[in-house]
């Protein structure tokens, strides 16, 4: 049976698509009311040409002479080249306009993925967010440069020609109303068939890009695991899933088709006859039964355009609408500026405790998580959780970060007010001088305070630097050398750490975050976090048991509880999962795991997926 995977993340309703690009059109009224005029003049000078080209017949058929030909031929010739400026003036303004409200989406959309709460990313598949906000904007800007322009154009020739048509003659135009049924009938079973398919085609290529992206980023653990195979196999059953979608996708646009093709032989059969008719009894001459005919061939360009344009239409309808979804999901503001961003020399630090009673949390998808969670950590005190792969630990860490609301019990932090800092095992560095990355916290931070925090952190190496851009070349880019700072993964935490000593948080958390630092970089980033956890509330994660051992109390995790605590001291002391976990990492030194072997399957996210854009890396 195929996998058929759902979105977590929502998708808008067609009503509030439409509701988001009337708001986005109000921004720029002025240029849409003038792009609205200039099509509509284009498509009337459209309507010259043919009538001219049937003024010639009926001349031609009275020997009208030579110079009315000609008149006639000079006027069609005008009318053409005059249509043919008007829809490039009217097409350049529009694509203007077109881009200025793709830049406003991109904008809104971006925003608003940078304020998803950490927990509604965290819960879904991180491809869905990222398929929205690359694959799904590319889409909507590619109907937007390519497509709108055309379908534009086209809807005001059907309109112009139309109403030309019945103009003529009425009954000549009803000929032409019988290729109606097949557009209609055609279209009907297009858009509602076309609707699920490519609704489905954005889903199921999400689900195969995170397939991808599991698989690539879990290598090493796969690798170790002997789980290789499921995970090639989930690729495969995948992207098999992805390309039937596809290719249901061309079959009915195929189906389309036919119906435009029928509809085109019935249509201009119909005015040929009809006019046939009509000219036997007097009631047309032959050169009105040639403007008819003409200005119905002329629909024939448009009517496809704007159907066939339909496919393209319903994709960026559909990527529309999820990008709207994110736009709706998110905040309606940020949530508050990380402490130190508004002054550089932040309020004296006040001692904060940590109270949790009877915590649970469960992830929607998996119903795995956290249960029964008692726990007071005493103020400038430093409590480590452990445990197994999947015991629930980083869980714990984000419940008291909220960034998990809990889905029962209580999470207390006196005061109230206080946010904790976040530093994850997730190394990056941002782009600017090594000053900008430190002020991402502290924007009015002096260069003294800046030192301090980076003696502080063992970090002499960036003081005569701060100016720089790390790895680029301070010299000329024609000398061809590279005189940047060369970085590396210790290099890159210790200046994350040095970012969380200008923060000054009360409360810090820190969820693996040597977990991708080298062993030869390993014991300066944690001489930092030693540094860091001075004096301030430290819930600290560890896959290693060493720094640990230096904790005020350490929790023993174990299938989402608390199976063991106490001092490394007590714990040691009697048989249980600590001691184990000690014995087996002292008496055989184990080699590096793979940074995310020891993680959560619901922890598994990309690293960009859902930052807040004051909070990056790290969230204080």
């Amino acid at each position: 049976m195929a996998e058929a995977p759902t979105p977590l993340l929502p998708i808008a309703t067609g009503a509030r698509v439409r509701v988001v690009i009337a708001t986005l059109l109000r921004r720029h009224r002025g240029r849409a009311v003038a792009t609205a005029a200039l099509f509509l003049v284009a498509s009337a000078l459209g309507v010259v040409l043919p009538a001219c080209l049937g003024r010639i017949v009926d001349a031609v058929s009275n020997d009208a002479g030579i110079a009315v030909v000609a008149g006639w031929v000079v006027a069609a010739g005008a009318g053409a080249v005059g249509a043919a400026l008007a829809m490039l003036w009217a097409a350049r303004v529009l694509a203007g306009l077109v881009q200025d409200v793709l830049a406003d989406l991109r904008e809104d959309v971006f925003a608003s993925a940078m304020r998803l709460p950490v927990s509604t990313v965290d819960d879904g598949e991180t491809a869905d967010l990222l398929s929205r906000v690359t694959g799904d904007i590319d889409a909507v800007a590619e109907a937007g440069g390519n497509v709108v322009p055309v379908l534009l154009s086209a809807g005001f020739a059907i309109g112009v020609s139309v109403i030309a048509l019945t103009a003529l003659d009425p009954w000549l135009a009803l000929a032409g109303v019988a290729s109606v049924p097949f557009y209609v009938l055609g279209t009907r079973a297009f858009l509602r068939r076309s609707r699920v398919v490519f609704r489905e085609v954005r889903v199921r290529e999400a689900a195969r890009s995170q397939a991808v992206l599991e698989a690539v980023e879990g290598i090493e653990t796969l690798t170790a695991l002997g789980e290789q195979d499921h995970a090639l196999e989930r690729v495969s059953t995948r992207a098999e899933n992805s390309i039937r979608m596809q290719v249901e996708g061309v079959r009915v646009r195929n189906r389309l088709f036919r119906w435009i093709n029928g509809g085109e032989l019935v249509g201009l059969g119909a005015i040929l006859a009809t006019g046939f008719l009509l000219h036997a009894s007097g009631a047309v001459t032959v050169g009105m039964v040639t403007t008819a005919a003409l200005l119905f061939h002329r629909l024939f360009d448009p009517v496809g355009q704007l159907i066939f344009g339909l496919d393209d239409i319903q994709r960026a309808a559909i990527g529309l609408a999820r990008l709207v979804g994110v736009i709706d999901l998110a905040p309606a503001a940020p949530r508050g500026a990380p402490r130190g961003a508004g002054d550089s020399r932040p309020a004296a630090r006040q001692a904060v405790g940590i109270e949790l009673r009877d915590v649970a949390y469960r992830y929607p998808t998996t119903g795995r998580g956290i249960s029964d969670v008692t726990l007071s950590i005493a103020p400038g005190t430093t409590t480590a959780l452990v445990g197994s792969s999947g015991s629930g630990k980083s869980t714990l860490a984000r419940v008291i970060a909220g960034h998990h609301p809990p889905t029962s019990g209580v999470v207390n932090l006196v005061p109230e007010t206080t946010v904790p800092y976040y530093l994850s095992q997730e190394l990056h560095l941002f782009r600017g001088t090594i000053a900008d990355n430190l002020r991402l916290v502290a924007p009015t931070a002096t260069h003294d305070q800046m030192v301090a925090a980076l003696i502080a952190v063992g970090a002499e190496w960036a003081i005569t630097s701060l100016g720089r851009s790390p790895g680029t070349s301070s010299s000329s880019t024609h000398s061809g050398t590279d005189t940047g700072i060369a970085m590396d993964e210790g290099r890159i935490q210790q200046l994350a750490i040095a970012r969380a000593l200008l923060a000054d948080p009360a409360v810090v958390i820190l969820d693996e975050a040597t977990a991708d630092v080298g062993l030869p970089h390993r014991d300066a980033v944690e001489a930092a976090i030693r540094v860091l956890r001075r004096d301030r509330t430290t819930v600290l994660i560890a896959h290693r048991l060493e720094p640990v051992s230096t904790a005020d109390q350490i929790i023993v995790f174990a299938e989402g509880r608390a199976a063991q605590r106490g001092t490394h001291r007590d714990l040691l002391a009697v048989d249980g999962l600590y001691r184990r976990f000690w014995l087996a990492q002292t008496e055989a030194p184990q080699p590096d795991r793979h940074p995310n072997a020891h993680r959560h399957p619901n922890e598994h996210h990309h690293p960009n997926a859902h930052r807040h854009p004051n909070e990056q890396r790290e969230t204080p």
